[in-house]
């Protein structure tokens, strides 16, 4: 006991020396706050086979231990808490509404993206209307709720520590009584309860204290390697020697850097179709500068971590209240529900989460259960010094497998010898002709053994001596962005220079869209087509003068143009000289096949 009493403080030190600092963004509502005020007003529920819904515990009765208790009794049903009981009214919602708070500004996420990602946008928030929802006016009580029942000016996080292959891993899990994103920022979705996390990986040292290496957020859309980044990469934020994290607002996920980030949502059904038509319009129009969705298709939300509203942590005047927690904490372990309103969701945005330990199908998550492997560090040693060690023992398992290696080769070749050897013996003889093929077929199949044999030596041979190498002239350390194969990056206001004009459009577009389609059913067959192709133009014509692209909006117009008359032209043709046009085809094509021969012979 005295031990884990002493691993315990251990671990709490090292929490609290490494402390990250959160930033978050003007107009954040909602905090890290303690889950046992949050749980003591919540009501328990369980989801039944049929979607019935089952109160287990009232609201104002639930407590921390009760939660584990019942956790435990209804292990084998869905279990879910409900924060908020009743939205506002409207009344009280826009009472709520005028209370005087920092608003983020410059809230236009419409655009970053074409005028057909705006009607799909349409489509996807009237869906929300058929899949379960968080109901309107939710987020103003949960908000009314956290700041006159919890203690909002009390931060708190739930650190754990793990100590795995040469790392010791620092977790700190934030929980937020509710994730308004979409409400209050235009986001992609609303749910009560929200877990979000922070991993520091620490490099142990036996002479001496361990040392902060990687930092890993937990992020929208990314996983693995990006996740994570060197304590050297200047893309990691730093206060006083202290990570520093900014966190969405309203998503409260983790960005590196501050800024507003374009989150391109494709609806699940058609992204292979999106993804072929971005593909085709780079090859039909390279010149393009693309920007986020090329064809304006997708959801487009932004996630604003700007940074420019509270922070907490170490040099702030809010500071963290740590508290420990691991496999053995009673809710962590037993309540394996949701922490908020299960909705039901299809698409699964609008239901709360569950808690650090578990998802929501029960399972152990993938950062609780392996820390290093979901930031994608099992194949990274702590220590440069570790890299030379393991290429030592690696030069040392070479040396033996090459040594074992010409063994074998001395004794293939005096086996081959002798089989050569008694072929030509057998040959001499016509009644043991036989005899002589089967040894010519076995010399021939175990010298091409042989042959791979000594390949094999050769090559193992070669990266023994490139490791030798290495280790004389020591390892080049590498660039801290090397790992990253997807790096998520603010979208700056350079790489759509948006006017006035341009978010006027972006409100009317979409409403002069869809009433173009009255236009479209009322007219005749011949004329359809004429004025679905004028809208298109009309449409995609203002969308490239509204994003000052005209010029290259032209420039696509004419290839279309040349492509739609070369292909009616060949198809006039070979209507009327099929033989002229087939030859076109052909020597088109012997043409491209000459071009591709000659760049293949050039490449050799």
């Amino acid at each position: 006991m005295p031990d884990q009493v002493l691993e315990r403080e251990e671990d709490l030190r090292l929490l609290r020396a490494y402390e990250p600092v959160l930033h978050y963004t003007k107009g954040e509502l909602f905090f890290p706050t303690a889950v046992g005020g949050y749980v003591g007003q919540c009501s328990l529920w369980a989801t039944g086979s049929k979607g019935d819904l089952t109160p287990i515990v009232p609201a104002g009765e639930l407590t921390l231990e009760r939660l584990c208790e019942e956790g435990v009794r209804h292990r084998d049903r869905r279990l879910f808490l409900r924060f908020v009981e009743e939205p506002l009214g409207h009344a009280e919602y826009v009472r709520w509404r005028l209370v005087p708070r920092e608003r983020l500004s410059n809230a236009g996420r419409f655009t970053t993206v074409g005028v057909f990602g705006r009607l799909i946008d349409a489509g996807f928030r009237a869906s929300l209307l058929l899949r379960g929802k968080v109901p309107a006016g939710w987020a103003a009580a949960a908000e009314k709720t956290y700041r006159e029942r919890l203690e909002p000016d009390v931060f708190t996080y739930y650190g754990r520590v793990v100590r795995d292959g040469g790392y010791v891993c620092l977790q700190y899990w934030f929980f937020y009584a509710m994730n308004d994103w979409r409400s209050t920022f235009g986001g992609i979705n609303d749910h009560e309860g929200d877990w979000e996390m922070i991993t520091l990986y620490l490099a142990e040292h036996p002479d001496g204290p361990p040392r902060l290496v990687w930092a890993a957020f937990s992020s929208h859309d990314y996983r693995g390697d990006d996740l994570r980044r060197r304590w050297d990469d200047p893309e990691l934020r730093s206060e006083q020697g202290r990570v520093v994290a900014f966190a969405g607002a309203g998503s409260h996920s983790g960005a590196f850097i501050p800024g507003d980030y374009l989150v391109l949502v494709d609806p699940p059904r058609v992204q292979p179709l999106f993804r072929s038509l971005r593909r085709l319009q780079r090859l039909l129009a390279p010149w393009r500068h693309y920007t986020g969705s090329p064809l304006g298709l997708g959801l487009p939300f932004l996630d604003y971590a700007r940074g420019d509203g509270v922070a907490i942590g170490p040099g702030h005047d809010a500071q963290w209240s740590p508290v420990l927690i691991d496999d053995e904490t009673p809710w962590v372990r037993d309540y394996r529900g949701l922490w908020g309103l299960d909705t039901g969701d299809r698409f699964g945005g609008e239901r709360a989460p569950s808690g650090p330990r578990y998802e929501r199908s029960g399972l152990v998550r993938a950062s609780w259960a392996n820390p290093l492997g979901w930031a994608g560090l099992l194949k990274v040693a702590p220590d440069e010094d570790d890299v030379a060690q393991t290429l030592a023992e690696r030069i040392s398992a070479l040396e033996r497998e090459v040594s074992e290696l010409d063994g074998k080769i001395d004794d293939g070749r005096t086996a081959l010898r002798g089989l050569r050897a008694e072929a030509r013996s057998l040959e001499t003889h016509d009644y043991a002709r036989a005899l002589a093929e089967r040894r010519r077929a076995e010399l021939a199949e175990r010298e091409a053994a042989l042959n791979e044999m000594i390949a094999a030596r050769t090559s193992l041979d070669e990266e023994r001596r490139a490791h030798v190498a290495t280790l004389g002239e020591g390892l080049s350390p590498e660039p801290p962005e090397a790992h990253i194969r997807r790096a998520p990056h603010p979208y700056l206001a350079e790489q759509d220079r948006r006017t006035r004009f341009l978010r006027l459009w972006a409100a009317v577009s979409t409403p002069l869209l869809l009433s173009s389609v009255i236009l479209v059913l009322v007219v005749s067959p011949l004329a359809l087509i004429i004025d679905i192709a004028i809208l298109a133009c009309l449409f995609i014509g203002v969308e490239a003068i509204a994003r000052r692209r005209f010029l290259s909006f032209l420039a696509s117009l004419v290839l279309l143009a040349a492509v739609v008359a070369l292909g009616v032209g060949l198809v006039l043709l070979f209507l009327k000289h099929w033989r002229i046009a087939l030859s076109l085809v052909i020597g088109v094509g012997a043409v491209a096949l000459l071009i591709a021969n000659l760049k293949a012979i050039r490449h050799d």
